[in-house]
C-alpha cells in the first residue's frame, strides 16, 4: 500500500476508540514472515506512513526494550502462525488504535476498551538468553522512570502542601474541556477527550478519571493519577492547553514528559531566545520559564510549528530556525503589482509590509465610498474581499495545493466595544453563520466534475466557519465564558498536517489528506486590537492536498507568509471600525457555495481566465474616506 496514495471512506466493520481502525495498515509489506525487526517497524510505523522517531515514542516499556533487542538480533525471525512456531515466547500484535505490543505469548494482549481488537502480526522464538537482554534492557527504562516519577511527584506534593491542588485539578479540567482532542497511554491504560471515546472527565454515562480525583485523598494517589495531572498542568503552563495534545496517540511517561519539557526549552534557546531553562527550577517553575520564551518570539528569525499526525492526533511542537523560503523576495509584487499601481498609483515597487498597509487602505476606501468591485470571483462582493480571495488563491497557486481557505468573522464592527458584558454578549450571541470562509480550488471543477468540487466547497466552507465559532470566545477572559457554550481555545502557531483523512467524517469527505494551516495574526506580530480586547486565531490561511507528496516547512513560510498580507486588511479594517463615524462594513461574499475554481477553461482557443472570475471593471478611483 503507498502510504501517499488518498484514503477513501471506509466504513469500518470493527470497533475502534479513535473510530478509525488504525490496525488495517499493518497488513501486507514486512508484516508476518521475516525479521522480527522489520516486522516491528512496519507495524510500529503504520506501514511506513508515521515516522520512527515518533512512533516509538507510542511504545510501552517492554515494548520498547524489546524493538531496541530486536535491532540489535536483525537475523531474528518471526513466525506469522503461532502453529508454525509451536516455541514462540513473543507476540507481536496491534490494536486498533495502531499501537505495537511486543509481550510474552503467557500474557493475554492488552484491551484498551471492551470493544477493542488485535491484529496480530507475528511470534517470535526467543531464546532465554534473548528474553533475559530484553529484561534488562526493561530494568533500565523502569529505573528512568522511577527516578522521573520521584521528580514529579515532588513537585505535586509542593502544590498539595501549599493547599493548592484542589484548585489545580479543577483547571486541569477546565483546560481539558477546551481541547479539540486530548489522548494518551499510560503504561497499558488509554485516557482521552475525543470525538468518539471519553474516560478523562465525566461524560454522560461515566464519571472520569480526572474528576474522580476531587473525592481522592491525595496520599492516596496511585502514580498514574500523580503523573497525569502533575504533567498535564505542568503541560499547560508551559505553553497553553496545546501542550496537552504532545502527547497524543503516544506514552505519556514520567521520563519521556520531562525529558520532552527539556527538547522544547532547549529548542527556544537553541534558536536565539535569550532565556534559558535552569534544570535545578521546580517542575512547575520550570514549565512557566518555558511559556515565558514563547514570548520572546516577536521580532525573532525562528518559527514555531507544529506537526501534525493524523492516525492518532499527535501535535509536535517542533522550532524552525530559519523564517527564509525558497520564494521569490519579490513574490508580493509580482502577485499585486497590477493592484497597487492601479488603486494606490505608485509604480515603484514598496516594501512588502508598507505595500500591503496601502493597498487595503485603498480597497478600503473604496468599500467605505459604495465603490462597486468589478474584480475577483463571483463570491466576492467588495474590495478588501477581493483582496482576501486573492492572498487565499496566492497561497493555493504557490504551495501546489489542490485548494485553499480562510475564514474569520463577517461583522468585526459588532466587537467594537468597551463593556466586557456586552462582549461576552455579543460573543455567545453568534452562530456559525457569523463567520465566511473564503474558498480557492485549483481546477476542482475540471478534475473531479462540478457537483463533487461543490461538495467539497461547501463542507469545507461550513466546516471552517463551525470551526472559528468555536475559537473565538477562547479570546475572552475565562470568567467571561458561560459555562455552557462550547468553545476551544484558539490556534496560536502555523501547523503541518499528514493523513489528517482519518477518523473525522469532514476531514474524509472533502480529502484533506496533507494540510498547512496558518492562523493569524502571526504570533511574530502583535495580537489584533479591537476596541481594547486582543485577539489571536482571528483569521487564518489553509491549504490543502488530496493525494502526492507531504507539503514541506517551505509551503508553510509560504502560507505564513500570506496570512502576514492578510494582517494588513484586518488592522486597516479594525481601524477603520473604531474610529468615530465609521460605516457599517461587513463580509457580505464567500456565502457557501460560491468559491474561485483556478482551474482554465477546457477549450484550448478560449481565453484563459479562471474559472469563477467575471470580467474585471475599469478602476476607478474614489471620493470618501481617504487612505
Amino acid at each position: 500500500m503507498d502510504p501517499r496514495a488518498h484514503h477513501p471512506t471506509v466504513q469500518n466493520k470493527s470497533t475502534s476508540i479513535y473510530g478509525f481502525d488504525v490496525s488495517r495498515y499493518v497488513s501486507g509489506g514486512s508484516a508476518g514472515d521475516g525479521s522480527a525487526h522489520d516486522a516491528a517497524v512496519h507495524a510500529l510505523t503504520h506501514g511506513g506512513m508515521y515516522p520512527i522517531d515518533h512512533a516509538v515514542d507510542a511504545l510501552g516499556l517492554y515494548d520498547r526494550a524489546a524493538l531496541a533487542v530486536f535491532q540489535r538480533h536483525p537475523q531474528l525471525e518471526i513466525t506469522a502462525l503461532q502453529s508454525d512456531c509451536p516455541q514462540a515466547t513473543l507476540q507481536l500484535y496491534v490494536n486498533t488504535l495502531g499501537r505495537l505490543h511486543i509481550r510474552p505469548v503467557s500474557q493475554s494482549p492488552v484491551r484498551y476498551d471492551e470493544a477493542d481488537t488485535t491484529t496480530m502480526v507475528g511470534y517470535v522464538a526467543a531464546a532465554p538468553a534473548l528474553l533475559a537482554e530484553i529484561d534488562a534492557a526493561h530494568t533500565a527504562l523502569l529505573a528512568l522512570e522511577a527516578t522521573a516519577q520521584a521528580e514529579i511527584k515532588a513537585s505535586l506534593d509542593g502544590v498539595h502542601a501549599r493547599g493548592e491542588l484542589p484548585a489545580v485539578l479543577e483547571e486541569v479540567i477546565d483546560h481539558i474541556e477546551h481541547v479539540e482532542s486530548v489522548c494518551f497511554f499510560v503504561r497499558d491504560r488509554f485516557f482521552a477527550l475525543i470525538e468518539r471515546y471519553v474516560n478523562l472527565i465525566d461524560d454522560k454515562r461515566n464519571k472520569g478519571f480526572l474528576s474522580a480525583l476531587r473525592d481522592k485523598p491525595y496520599d492516596t494517589w496511585d502514580a498514574d493519577e500523580v503523573l497525569v495531572v502533575a504533567a498535564l498542568h505542568a503541560l499547560f503552563l508551559s505553553g497553553r492547553s496545546v501542550r496537552f495534545e504532545e502527547f497524543n496517540g503516544i506514552q505519556l511517561s514520567a521520563h519521556r514528559f520531562l525529558q520532552r519539557l527539556r527538547e522544547i526549552g532547549d529548542a527556544y534557546s537553541a534558536a536565539g531566545c535569550g532565556l534559558d531553562v535552569p534544570p535545578e527550577l521546580d517542575l512547575f517553575e520550570r514549565a512557566r520559564t518555558v511559556r515565558q520564551q514563547t514570548f520572546r518570539a516577536v521580532g525573532q528569525p525562528y518559527l514555531r510549528y507544529r506537526w501534525i499526525y493524523g492516525m492518532n492526533f499527535q501535535k509536535s511542537e517542533r522550532v524552525l530556525p530559519s523564517m527564509e523560503s525558497t520564494e521569490s523576495p519579490d513574490a508580493w509584487w509580482q502577485e499585486f503589482k497590477e493592484d497597487y499601481v492601479q488603486l494606490v498609483g505608485d509604480e515603484q515597487p514598496p516594501s512588502e509590509h508598507v505595500g500591503m498597509s496601502l493597498l487595503a487602505h485603498a480597497c478600503l476606501s473604496r468599500d467605505v465610498a459604495g465603490v462597486p468591485c468589478g474584480l475577483g470571483s463571483d463570491a466576492v462582493n467588495g474590495w478588501l474581499e477581493y483582496l482576501m480571495e486573492k492572498c487565499v488563491a496566492s497561497a493555493t497557486r504557490a504551495t501546489g495545493a489542490d485548494y485553499g481557505m480562510s475564514s474569520s468573522l463577517r461583522n468585526i464592527r459588532q466587537l467594537v466595544t468597551y463593556d466586557e458584558k456586552a462582549l461576552s454578549d455579543v460573543i455567545h450571541a453568534m452562530t456559525p453563520a457569523s463567520f465566511f470562509t473564503c474558498f480557492v480550488s485549483d481546477r476542482l471543477i475540471p478534475r473531479m466534475g462540478a457537483d463533487d468540487a461543490a461538495m467539497i466547497a461547501s463542507s469545507v466552507q461550513k466546516r471552517m466557519m463551525f470551526n472559528r465559532w468555536h475559537f473565538i470566545p477562547g479570546n475572552l477572559e475565562r470568567p467571561l465564558i458561560s459555562a455552557k457554550r462550547h468553545w476551544y481555545y484558539p490556534p496560536l502557531i502555523p501547523d503541518i498536517a499528514i493523513h489528517a483523512d482519518m477518523h473525522r467524517a469532514a476531514h474524509n469527505k472533502a480529502r484533506v489528506k496533507y494540510s498547512v494551516r496558518s492562523p493569524g495574526p502571526d504570533m511574530s506580530r502583535p495580537a489584533l486590537t479591537i476596541a481594547g480586547e486582543r485577539f489571536r486565531g482571528f483569521y487564518d490561511v489553509r491549504v490543502v492536498r488530496m493525494e502526492g507528496d507531504e507539503f514541506t516547512t517551505d509551503d508553510v513560510l509560504r502560507v505564513r507568509r500570506r496570512t502576514l498580507w492578510l494582517e494588513a486588511v484586518y488592522v486597516a479594517l479594525t481601524a477603520y471600525l473604531m474610529s468615530p463615524g465609521s460605516k457599517q462594513l461587513q463580509v457580505t461574499g464567500f456565502q457557501v457555495g460560491q468559491y474561485l475554481d483556478l482551474g482554465a477553461p477546457k477549450d484550448p482557443d478560449a481565453e484563459q481566465t479562471p474559472i469563477g472570475y467575471r470580467p474585471a471593471e475599469p478602476v476607478r478611483l474614489a471620493e470618501g474616506w481617504a487612505s
